[in-house]
């Protein structure tokens, strides 16, 4: 099965349309987005706008396009996570679509055998949206945190929320403690987890100034359970940082595959891999680094 995966498209049209010709080019079967699917900011600066804008994306941009895939290529299914920006995220699922899954904090079984498992969290960041945030483990440190921040009044409403971040972010739990409660699979030698935040103090969260800021909860817990596959998100920079766009935690292999955001209609090119995942080690690819297949 051909899996073409990407992630931190953020709105960007000229990305999609580059996601669509590569499953054409690709014979992708399944598309996976690992969150932040939606655009970050807004004409009016307004933080107050986010979700009003992201349902309009959705409903203008998003849908068609998602129609458009399923007329014009072979892949049978669309599994996303959202990502921090994604405020609307749950209005993409308002009603039923054929072919588009969402499996944050899911598990999905494939017809091969395989499944998917998706979590959207990340440690805290300095941005303002905390809906998906969550302490990562009791003794990690946060970056400077800015107040207000904000968070959905609802699922079906579009205001939000002014909190303070260190106070909601330290009441609701961490993600050493929500992975524990997550799906498990069948099988983890055939589990592929798709996650947000990349595992912390590897070659997938590398920040400029050659910082680490993925989850050391996500690290901990790939290296204690060992799956196939995590593919990750978040840090877009990491892997013109590093030089690498995948790492071995143990004999799991960990993807970030970043993302290039450059202006509409500018030099940007879509960052994402290509694999079929009966072959992984044999067939991985990167849209824009040199081929590098795992030893």
């Amino acid at each position: 099965m051909r899996v073409l995966y990407t992630s931190d498209l953020h709105g960007k049209t000229h990305l999609y349309q580059e996601l669509l010709d590569l499953a054409i080019s690709s014979s992708a079967e399944v598309i996976a987005i690992g969150g932040d699917l939606l655009p970050s900011f807004v004409p009016t600066k307004r933080y107050e706008d986010m979700v009003p804008n992201q349902k309009t994306f959705i409903d203008q941009f998003l849908f068609p396009f998602f129609k458009r895939v399923r007329e014009t290529t072979s892949v049978n299914q669309i599994f996303l996570i959202p990502g921090n920006w994604d405020l609307a995220y749950p209005y993409l699922f308002k009603e039923p679509m054929e072919s588009i899954v969402d499996i944050s904090e899911r598990a999905y079984p494939l017809p091969n055998g395989y499944e998917l498992i998706g979590y959207p969290f990340v440690p805290p960041t300095p941005f303002r949206p905390k809906e998906y945030e969550k302490m990562d483990d009791p003794g990690s440190a946060w970056p400077p945190q800015k107040n207000p921040s904000y968070i959905r009044s609802s699922d079906q409403m579009d205001l939000l929320i002014p909190v303070d971040p260190s106070l909601y972010l330290r009441q609701r739990g961490t993600i050493r403690d929500a992975l524990d409660r997550l799906s498990k699979p069948l099988d983890q030698k055939r589990a592929i987890y798709i996650m947000h935040s990349p595992p912390f103090g590897t070659r997938l969260d590398c920040v400029q100034g050659g910082g680490s800021v993925g989850s050391r909860a996500i690290k901990a817990f790939i290296r204690e359970q060992q799956p196939l596959l995590t593919l990750h998100g978040h840090i877009h920079e990491s892997p013109e940082i590093s030089a690498a766009y995948f790492d071995w935690i143990g004999k799991t292999i960990s993807i970030n595959p970043g993302q290039s955001i450059r202006p509409e209609g500018g030099a940007g090119r879509l960052y994402a891999v290509t694999f079929e995942i009966e072959d992984l080690r044999g067939t991985l690819r990167h849209t824009c680094f040199p081929k590098a297949c795992p030893p």
